[in-house]
């Protein structure tokens, strides 16, 4: 079922959603990106299908006062300008249709560097929208763009969405209007009954006035675009608070688990989307968040450089050319650390630990690695280009919440 609708032309563009793990306290204990299992993916497509006829059965009863969900197309000339940059990095993408941009993805075999290309194509995208089909007259505008179908709406949560109550209304009419086109007696699906017209049977109509049948469940069109529009509000918001609260949660762990560590933070994968003369940026997908490095903070060693070999890592020069960043650095050996080692560690404060421990977060978990000290100076050249990865240390803020990156040298990560 899956294959079959992106042989059909759709398009999925993932996103990380961060699982919890709670003590007693409501403290989290422990955090994952959410797995998507098979079962998960099974619910998905008959829920879509569910989904899909639904809209097709209220358009076709009510062609003006049915609330659906549309998808615009992506913006062409951001979407071009983002093919063009990611053709400069050696990913080719076909932007002709969903389709197409669908399986140019499939040709990614990292799943990081797929994770990000996906993160980078959701900008270009726009946001799906609740409409009544009476405000929009041309049926073209009805399409949704990434499942690739003319008509959509949400029926299956009526539980947490009050645009999927509204559709069981209308659906409710229209079977009250022409019953449920089935053969009566069909061992699989049993007579239809409806609290509001009783005493009919299912494969006949349960009543022959549209106007009773609308005037009970189907609001005015014009209220139904204004349902509509609430409901996009509301669904704007409830997003951007879940946002929020995932990100609450995750500054309150990362600042617990960055005091069981020598190094403040917590170091993870972070793979480069973006380069210009000043900073660039780069996406973790262990946690699904963006973090932007600035070059000149880095010539600033107590600013954005964690040195984990105890050497004070200097930026002298970068360059900047089309989709990479060469940074030339110095790493210089600590003055006390000769001191420490002539005094035979006498000097308490001069003491240093022969290792650092660091909390390292990626994809397959959580673990502390130790990295021993080096003591010498060189210079080094660093090249960094999109899809790069490097390792980042991210710093949690509890008040106000909030997160920041700074690289890690010597990374990692090759």
């Amino acid at each position: 079922m899956r294959q079959r609708r992106f042989d059909n032309g759709a398009l999925s563009l993932s996103s990380v959603k961060l699982s919890f793990e709670l003590n007693e306290a409501g403290e989290p204990i422990n955090c994952w990106p959410y797995a998507i299992k098979d079962s998960n993916r099974l619910i998905e497509e008959f829920m879509l299908l569910a989904n899909m006829s639904v809209a097709a059965r209220i358009e076709a009863t009510f062609p003006d006062a049915s609330l659906l969900r549309r998808h615009s197309p992506p913006l062409s000339r951001r979407l071009d300008e983002v093919c063009k940059q990611l053709e400069a990095s050696g990913i080719h993408l076909s932007s002709a249709s969903a389709g197409e941009l669908q399986e140019s993805l499939g040709q990614v075999d990292d799943p990081d560097v797929r994770f990000t290309v996906e993160e980078i194509l959701t900008g270009p995208m726009q946001r799906a929208l609740y409409f009544s089909t009476h405000s929009i007259k041309d049926k073209d505008g009805y399409r949704h763009y990434a499942l690739n179908v003319p008509l959509y709406t949400h029926f299956t949560s009526p539980i947490r969405r009050y645009a999927d109550i509204i559709v069981h209304r209308t659906l409710e009419a229209s079977l009250a209007l022409f019953g449920n086109h089935v053969v009566g007696g069909h061992p699989l699906l049993p007579q239809y009954f409806s609290p509001f017209f009783p005493g009919t049977p299912a494969e006949g109509s349960l009543t022959e006035s549209a106007d009773a049948a609308k005037s009970l469940l189907v609001p005015k069109p014009r209220t139904i675009a204004e349902i509509a529009h609430q409901c996009n509000l509301r669904k704007d918001a409830a997003k951007k608070a879940q946002e929020a609260s995932a990100k609450l949660y995750l500054v309150h762990y990362l600042t617990s688990m960055s005091k069981k560590v020598a190094v403040p933070g917590v170091v993870s994968l972070g793979v480069v989307t973006k380069i210009t003369q000043e900073k660039f940026v780069v996406s973790l997908p262990a946690f699904g968040i963006d973090g932007t490095i600035y070059m000149d903070r880095l010539a600033d060693r107590k600013n954005q450089v964690l040195s984990i070999d105890s050497r004070n890592w200097k930026l002298r020069l970068w360059t900047v050319e089309a989709a990479s960043v060469m940074l030339s650095w110095e790493a210089e050996a600590p003055k006390h650390a000769e001191q420490a080692e002539e005094s035979s560690r006498s000097d308490p404060v001069a003491d240093l630990a022969d290792e650092l421990s660091i909390l390292v977060i990626d994809d397959n978990g959580h673990g502390t690695v130790h990295f021993g000290r080096k003591q010498t100076t060189e210079h080094v050249s660093q090249k960094i280009q999109i899809f790069s990865k490097v390792a980042v240390c991210v710093l949690p803020n509890k008040s106000p919440p909030d997160l920041s990156v700074k690289l890690v040298m010597p990374s990692i990560y090759s």
